[in-house]
This record gives structure tokens, sequence and C-alpha cells, in this order.
């Protein structure tokens, strides 16, 4: 937990009251002591400190100031087909730890259908993984989370046929995906991905393990997604969508200079 996050539904006046997991952490893992300091940050919102005012041994009293600024939300939304349960919850860590605005899973030809029952795909489970991988980037934003379970629901809600209106949706803190983002889809022959990439925002696609099929690839074409490769390697679901953010980052960082 790099990032104490409260919910402002947590707040009273300048008080925060911990008895979770958080406050085991705090106390077993951090080492936290009366008087000490966390990084904290509102949900949503600034990122500030945390002082211990109190511990009973079950709870910790918190006085919390949130004065600075957190960063902006990555301006990535990451479409993904949903992955074997057992590595759904991580992979969203992964994306949520890199401050991603948005994530939509979608159903797609080889993704198991019992995947679509899974436990883990209940809200909170969702949310929960969420919170986990933003704490563990040190974001206050928690990327919404919508599950299609169907590829054509989740194609004609992200990328609308060519002058039809997408649906409105809030990426987080109020914005909204520009209609001229990048869109891309992940396919390991495809041309490198800093070879397709513009300025700015971008959709990101990834399959699921195997792949997209040829009709869902040609479908993403159809949608205006150029196919890119994140290199020589055949990766897993949650070792790609931590390649490709990593390099849309450094990508990003370059064109800063």
């Amino acid at each position: 937990m790099n990032l104490l996050l409260v919910s402002r539904d947590e707040l009273d006046g300048d008080q925060v009251i911990l008895r979770d997991r958080r406050a085991t952490h705090a106390r077993e893992v951090i080492g936290a002591k009366v008087g000490g300091t966390l990084k904290a940050g509102l949900v949503g919102g600034n990122l500030g400190t945390a002082m211990i005012m109190g511990d009973d041994g079950t709870t910790i009293t918190l006085r919390v100031v949130f004065d600075t600024p957190a960063p902006p939300p990555m301006p990535v939304e990451l479409v993904l087909a949903v992955p074997r349960p057992k590595v759904l919850s991580r992979t969203l860590e992964i994306a949520a730890s890199f401050g991603v605005e948005r994530i939509a899973l979608t159903n797609s030809w080889r993704v198991d259908k019992s995947y679509l029952k899974s436990p883990r795909l209940a809200p909170e489970v969702l949310a929960h993984a969420i919170r986990l991988g933003a704490e563990q980037g040190g974001t206050t934003h928690e990327a919404p989370v919508v599950l299609h379970e169907r590829f054509m629901q989740m194609i004609d809600h992200t990328a609308p046929p060519s002058g039809e209106a997408a649906p409105e949706r809030s990426l987080g803190r109020g914005s909204r995906l520009p209609p001229g983002a990048t869109r891309l889809v992940a396919h390991p022959s495809a041309p490198p991905i800093e070879s397709v990439m513009r300025d700015g925002p971008c959709i990101l696609a990834i399959g699921p393990e195997g792949g997209w099929i040829d009709r869902e690839l040609e479908t993403f074409r159809e949608r205006g997604f150029r196919p890119c490769s994140l290199g020589p390697a055949i990766l897993r679901v949650e070792a790609a969508v931590a390649a490709a953010l990593a390099q849309l980052t450094l990508l990003a960082r370059l064109r800063e200079r």
C-alpha cells in the first residue's frame, strides 16, 4: 500500500477512523506509530498526508489533509477480453496501478463462457481490485469498470460506426473520451506500437489467451482500430497489459522531451 486511499464518505471533518485491512497494513507492515504520518489520497481528489492520532490495536484514528493536486489519470481506455478468473483480479490491479481512465471488459470468441459467471466479476470484487491497484500505483483515480457480455455490444459502445455519436460516458473526474483518440488493437504480427500511436488519448484493446480471431480483428479495423504489436514475445494477458501500458507511458514521456 503505497498510498492510503480514503473515500469521501469516510471523512468526519478532517478525521478518519480505520478498522479494516488498511489499519492492519499500516500497523503491521508499514510499522506506523502514533504521531507518524502516511502518504494519503482522497479517492477522485487530491493527495495529502494522514497523521496517526490514535491506535487502540483495533482502530486507527487519522487526521487528514488533502492539499496537493493529484496527477491526472493516464489517458487510456483499456478494452480487455475477460481473462481466466484467477488472473482477472491481478490484471485489473496492474491496469489500475497505471491509473488508466476506464476499463471495458468484453466477451470474445476465445473467452470461455464460464468466465462470465465468475464471482470475480461481482461489482464489489472488481472495485476491490481497482482499489488495490490504485493504492499500489499511488493514484487517487479509481478506473470505472464496465462489463460487456457480447463483443458487438462492446464495440458499438466503445467505437460506434463512422457518423454515429458515441454514447456519453464519464471517464473519471468529469472528462469525456475525445472523438479523436487513437484506437489500437494488440496483435502479435502487427507493426510496432510506436509506429501507429499518435499524440493524445487512446483506446487500447487486448485480447484473450490465443488472441482475437480474424473476424474480431476485422471488426476492429472497420471501426478505426490500428493493429499494433508490443514486440516479438507472445505474452500472457497480465504481462501484455503491463507491457502495453509501460510502452505507452514511455512514448508519452519521449514526446514531452
